[in-house]
């Protein structure tokens, strides 16, 4: 155990190193701090309470955050796979599942400083200027509280985390950066609006609307938006709940992440055997 934390922890320091050097990054962050500020400036979430500014952010938040784990992690495994550097790291003592874990938990560091910290700055400006009954800790229905804006950026940075490892697997079966954008595309297109588009269809087609909550837990933009629902707006307006079964969304989220942990691992330990298997056959012809 301790040397294989030891590994991802030396894949983990190299990736990071990697994150640092892109200032395109702290952009991304000035510019998500700036769409998310706007959106509370304007809905008015600022001035009225923390659950309000919730439901000022939601709707960006379903798209920006995708998109940005998407530009996170679309070349982290493309990198190093077309530029022959994984090949030289796997001649050390570091295995697949090691490499993919250190490379993503430097991503997801990176997804931490990008998007949850301005969350963060924009939770702090709403406690600041909303009214004064929003410092009250929600003990009850009805009452706003900021811990309900930490369970939304909790939310927020699991939803993130999920499209995040999605986008390493995109890394991981692309073959060129052309290829990588045209599947991250293709994934974010169908996580944002596939699962909206099959609840439309199964209601068209005579499911009923009890059902809904099932189905919405399955993408990871519908588990999402089920979560914040249940947990942190219908607190403070609807204490019956019933917008998504919370075991069934958080494991939904937890699915999609190891999902793409799996893909990515797979497809680069069999690229890895077909290399092998090519390069042995090229030798032995090379004899005759």
């Amino acid at each position: 155990m301790s040397r294989l934390l030891a590994d991802i922890g030396t894949v983990f320091r190299r990736e990071l190193v990697t994150v640092r050097r892109t200032p395109g990054y702290v952009v991304l962050a000035v510019g998500i701090l700036i769409v998310l500020g706007g959106f509370v400036a304007v809905g008015g979430g600022g001035g009225t309470g923390f659950v309000p500014a919730v439901v000022d952010l939601l709707l960006p938040t379903e798209i920006l955050v995708p998109l940005l784990a998407i530009v996170l992690g679309y070349r982290a495994l493309l990198m190093d796979t077309t530029s022959g550097e994984f090949a030289v790291i796997r001649t050390y003592p570091v295995s697949t599942v090691d490499y993919v874990l250190g490379v993503l938990l430097a991503r997801i560091a990176a997804l931490v400083a990008i998007v949850g910290v301005p969350f963060a700055l924009v939770g702090l400006y709403v406690s600041l200027t909303a009214a004064p009954d929003t410092g009250i800790f929600a003990t009850h229905s009805g009452v706003d509280s900021p811990l309900l804006f930490v369970r939304f950026l909790a939310f927020v940075l699991l939803f993130g985390t999920a499209y995040l490892s999605l986008s390493a697997a995109v890394s991981a079966l692309a073959s060129s950066r052309r290829s990588a954008i045209a599947l991250g595309l293709l994934a974010l297109l169908v996580g944002v609006l596939g699962g909206d588009l099959a609840i439309l269809r199964s209601l068209s087609g005579g499911a009923s609307p009890s059902e809904i909550p099932g189905l919405l837990a399955l993408t990871p933009n519908g588990a999402f938006r089920g979560l914040v629902f249940e947990h942190v707006i219908g607190v403070a307006f609807a204490p019956d709940g019933g917008f998504v079964q919370t075991g069934r969304a958080v494991g939904s989220l937890v699915s999609w992440i190891l999902a793409g942990i799996v893909v990515a691992v797979t497809t680069l330990t069999y690229a890895a055997r077909v290399d092998v298997v090519v390069e042995r056959a090229r030798e032995r012809l090379g004899e005759y």
